[in-house]
């Protein structure tokens, strides 16, 4: 079975075990880069460790957190930099707006207790990823599926899971959050994973599924997974991983010093069109 390793961060895990760990890195393994943006002083860094993690070959997803717009014009225009730095190297990136995390809590919030939750939603998204690979023996949905999905639409993806009993409001409703993409139901490739309890009956599983499929009516259904959880009662635990989404922001002017990687002719033709 192929390895998932990480997620790494920067500065947290710059350590000889990390280095070691990167070095067993194979091309069939996953791995997860985890970063927030908006400190200038990390540009370079990101983008040699990233580099390092490149150089492995392995399936590499980016984690970015763009920061707070209260924390000033600088700071966003450096992620934005970053981001587009990540997303030269890494296979995809998940991205998340502080901005949308915040409302997910209440302003009274202590900080240090905000960024805790902050830090979770970011790792239920990772761990709902890597149990959809683990869990293949129930489901059937494998490292080549999301392999394969990545490589058909390289860019931005999100993943998001919801449980409930009863699911009489619309969907939509249902799977909205603050943190979630704009444009997270408009994506071009989608992956469906429904977990179901023992008293789930068939007419509510196609039920379900008719929804789904409404509800994503412009992406194209790639795979649809399906296994039960050993319990009683009626319960559903529906994960939707998406791509083919826009990039959150513009690519700046700063990422076109580095005309390097997949963006060489993207910048290059930017450059011809502006001369």
């Amino acid at each position: 079975m192929e390895r998932i390793f990480g997620p790494f961060k920067m500065k947290t895990d710059l350590s000889n075990r990390k280095q070691s760990i990167i070095a067993e890195l194979e091309q069939d393994d996953l791995c997860f880069y985890r970063f927030i943006g908006g400190n200038p002083s990390e540009v370079q860094e990101l983008q040699r460790e990233l580099q390092s993690l490149r150089e492995r070959k392995a399936l590499l997803i980016g984690v970015f957190r763009f920061p707070f717009r209260f924390e000033g014009k600088r700071r966003q225009l450096t992620a934005k930099e970053q981001y587009y730095i990540m997303k030269e190297y890494c296979d995809a990136v998940i991205f998340f707006n502080s901005d949308g995390l915040m409302e997910t809590i209440n302003p009274s919030t202590p900080i240090h207790e905000a960024q805790d939750i902050f830090d979770t939603i970011e790792d239920l998204t990772i761990k709902a990823l890597r149990e959809m690979i683990d869990e293949t023996g129930k489901v059937n949905i494998d490292y080549q599926d999301i392999k394969t999905f990545i490589y058909q639409n390289r860019g931005p993806l999100f993943l998001h899971a919801i449980e409930g009993r009863k699911f009489d409001e619309p969907l939509k409703q249902l799977i909205s959050t603050p943190y979630l993409p704009k444009d997270f139901t408009e994506a071009e490739q989608l992956i469906i994973n429904i977990g179901y309890t023992r008293e789930i009956d068939m007419e509510t599983f196609r039920q379900i599924n008719l929804r789904l499929n409404d509800l994503f009516d412009k992406a194209e259904l790639f795979k649809i997974g399906s296994y039960c959880m050993d319990e009683p009662g009626q319960k559903f635990k529906i994960t939707m991983l998406v791509n083919g989404l826009k990039d959150p922001v513009e690519m700046p002017k700063e990422a076109v010093k580095r005309p390097n990687g997949k963006y060489k002719k993207f910048i290059q033709k930017w450059l011809a069109e502006f001369r």
